[in-house]
């Protein structure tokens, strides 16, 4: 049986800084197989995604486990890659679901001068460990709307194939070594290490840098199945009258292992 969450809906995480330390996003970046400059002087939004993780362990409640399921930004200004920022957040939502329980959180960036510029959702399931009963619901993201997964009219941008080394150096910190960690993944219910949720989301936004540096930005992101360690991925975008409208992940499998939704860009 899955023990509740430790902390209620509305918790409120304490406001704290946040610098983003560039040797730090140039280790991730290179693990992930992402060209370091493709963002110029701009911030990947990806590694926002990491005091949100700092936060979430600071109360004393493990990762140990947890799948990434979800994730939304909503960029209102343009970010230089050293801007020092302030984030503060809560927790919106806890909902149990077939496949354990998800946990819902809002996390707002603002610069010194208090400006808002980033709206971070995360949403997290804690599985019940493998062969325990469900809680109830029919799936991790179903209260979180996901785009159909049909995949008709997008392209493929490009193929790669996961390192197990890599993955596991991307996730090297061991906030959850259900990334690095065969036996950690297999007490969980998967056949081998699954690679953290935020390289899929660096892959998403290289290929959206590629297009052009964003300004402001509506991103959201599915995490629909494991990107197991070793997977042969493919990336395939969608446009509509020349504009960036959808994205999504394949596994080897041919199945979607992730999809992203662009309700805005600018540039």
């Amino acid at each position: 049986m899955l023990a509740p969450y430790p902390l209620p809906v509305g918790y409120v995480y304490e406001t704290r800084p946040v610098a983003i330390d560039r040797a730090r996003q140039l280790a991730k970046l290179s693990a992930s197989g992402v060209d370091p400059e493709v963002h110029g002087d701009r911030l990947d939004l990806t590694f926002l995604g990491l005091p949100i993780l700092d936060a979430l362990m600071e109360p004393g409640v493990p990762l140990q486990g947890q799948v990434h399921v979800y994730q939304r930004f909503m960029q209102q200004a343009p970010i230089a890659r050293d801007t020092d920022l302030h984030m503060r957040g809560e927790i919106t939502a806890i909902e149990p679901v077939a496949k354990g329980e998800v946990v819902r959180w809002r996390f707002l960036f603002s610069d010194h001068r208090g400006r808002d510029l980033v709206i971070v959702d995360r949403a997290g399931l804690r599985p019940q460990a493998s062969g325990a009963g469900g809680a109830g619901g029919s799936g991790a993201t179903d209260f979180l709307a996901p785009p159909d997964e049909d995949a008709t009219g997008f392209e493929e941008v490009w193929q790669r194939t996961l390192q197990p080394a890599e993955v596991a150096r991307y996730s090297s910190d061991g906030r959850n070594r259900i990334h690095s960690d065969t036996e950690i993944a297999r007490q969980f219910g998967f056949r081998a290490p699954i690679a953290a949720g935020l390289m899929a989301v660096h892959y998403y936004l290289e290929a959206m840098a590629r297009r052009g540096a964003a300004d402001t930005m509506d991103l959201e992101i599915w995490f629909k199945r494991p990107m197991f360690w070793d997977e042969r991925l493919t990336l395939q975008d969608k446009t509509h009258g020349g504009r960036l409208t959808a994205m999504r992940i394949e596994n080897q499998a041919g199945k979607t292992a992730s999809q992203a939704r662009i309700n805005g860009y600018g540039v």
